[in-house]
């Protein structure tokens, strides 16, 4: 099983390139009702579906990951996600109001010009 580096959280670990979003929560002891947002490059992904591998997802290309929680969006630490509307307005609508076809909602970082 192939591994690569990320941030999670603050923290820089060792993902198997087949993890998912689900086993990361638990590998970490995340609440069950935060999502995982992963940031790469001008990307942000909100992952919706807890199952599938992340490296099916454009999730997978993310070097940093956030957990968040409803209300915890301007947690410190997280300047280039707080504010951002696309990012409250999927975090409050949350999986279960997701179309069975998206496993992931992605738009373009805030704070990044084009």
């Amino acid at each position: 099983m192939d591994t690569r580096w990320a941030t999670v959280d603050g923290v820089r670990l060792r993902i198997p390139d087949d993890a998912t979003a689900k086993q990361l929560r638990d590998a970490l002891y995340k609440p069950e009702d935060a999502v995982l947002i992963g940031v790469t490059g001008d990307l942000v992904t909100v992952v919706h579906e807890e199952e599938r591998s992340l490296s099916e997802l454009i999730a997978g290309c993310a070097d940093t990951y956030y957990f968040r929680r409803d209300g915890d969006l301007e947690r410190p630490g997280v300047p280039e996600l707080s504010g951002s509307s696309e990012l409250s307005e999927v975090a409050a609508t949350g999986p279960a109001n997701t179309d069975a076809g998206e496993a992931e909602t992605t738009f373009e970082r805030p704070d990044v010009n084009p």
